[in-house]
C-alpha cells in the first residue's frame, strides 16, 4: 500500500547517546553491584528531559563471560575479560557498537557521548586520557578500551564519560556534566 497525502513532519531530536546496559537495566549488574532496583533513573531523566535518544550497549561481561561471569577460580572479572577468547568477544562487540554509531552518524544523527560505568568496572570503566575524552587510559574497562580503539580506527571522535553511580557525590558531578553536554 502506498502512502498518500502529505508526509508527517519528523519530530525526532536526531541527538543520542550510547550507554551501557546496566544504566538502563540494573539487573545486568554482577551480584552485589546494583545501585538501584531497576534503572538509573537520574541518568534516564536527564536524557529524557533533554529529548536525547538512548542506545543500549550490551553488557560485555554477560556477552563475553555469561550472566554468571564464568571464570577460572582466583581470576577477577577484569582478568577474565582480558583472556584471549573474552578479549576477542569484547572486540567484536566494539566493532558492532561502532558500526551502529556510524550508521546513525551517516544518517545525520549526532552521537553526543558514550556513557560508561563506575571507576572500577572491569568492562565499562571510563578513564579519559586527555581533555577531549575520546582516548582512554589502561585503567579503563576492557570493553571500553576496545571501543575507543575501534572508534579511533574509524576516525569517530566520540566523547566517553563514566556515570559513577556507586558514589552519590561522583554521580552528582557526572549528572552535572551530562546536563551540560546535552543542553
Amino acid at each position: 500500500m502506498r502512502f498518500r497525502g502529505k508526509p508527517r513532519s519528523d519530530c525526532r531530536s536526531r541527538r543520542l547517546v550510547f550507554l551501557i546496559e546496566c544504566l538502563l537495566n540494573q539487573n545486568a549488574r554482577d551480584r552485589g553491584a546494583a545501585e538501584s532496583p531497576a534503572v538509573n533513573r537520574a541518568v534516564v531523566d536527564v536524557l529524557s528531559e533533554a529529548d536525547i535518544g538512548m542506545v543500549q550497549i550490551p553488557c560485555p561481561e554477560i556477552a563475553c563471560l555469561g550472566f554468571d561471569r564464568r571464570r577460572t577460580p582466583g581470576k577477577t572479572i577484569r582478568q577474565a575479560l582480558a583472556m584471549p577468547d573474552a578479549a576477542s568477544c569484547c572486540q567484536r562487540l566494539a566493532v558492532t557498537t561502532a558500526e551502529r554509531m556510524q550508521c546513525y552518524i551517516d544518517q545525520g544523527f549526532e552521537v553526543l557521548a558514550i556513557l560508561g560505568g563506575n571507576e572500577e568496572s572491569p568492562g565499562c570503566a571510563v578513564h579519559a586520557a586527555g581533555p577531549d575524552a575520546t582516548r582512554l587510559t589502561g585503567r579503563s574497562g576492557v570493553f571500553m578500551r576496545a571501543l575507543a580503539r575501534e572508534l579511533a580506527r574509524r576516525n569517530l571522535p566520540i566523547e566517553f564519560h563514566g556515570m559513577r553511580d556507586a558514589d552519590p557525590r561522583l554521580l552528582h558531578d557526572d549528572l552535572e556534566w551530562l546536563r551540560h553536554r546535552v543542553s
